[in-house]
């Protein structure tokens, strides 16, 4: 951790205190993540480097495939509540 975001052990720790446990995005708790990775990921801005909080593998995947753009997870929400009146039949 520390090699690749410049994170101290201590300092892991303390974001994983503060978020309990927890992805910081969905709220599921780091033992309830099943797969192959078991633990919460180390997040960060891709451009600065800055650790913004720990999320789940499915979160922080999610945040890769849309580069970081908050305009694009705005769009993504548009799109699901535009469609949130469907049912599943």
């Amino acid at each position: 951790i520390k090699a690749t975001f410049g994170l101290t052990l201590s300092e892991y720790n303390k974001i994983y205190i503060s978020q309990k446990g927890c992805c910081a995005i969905c709220k599921i708790p780091e033992s309830e993540i099943k797969g192959r990775w078991k633990s919460l990921c180390v997040d960060h801005n891709h451009k600065t480097g800055k650790v913004r909080g720990l999320l789940c593998p499915k979160c922080n995947t999610a945040i890769g495939f849309f580069q970081d753009d908050s305009k694009i997870v705005k769009e993504v929400l548009f799109y699901l509540d535009k469609f949130s009146s469907l049912t599943n039949s």
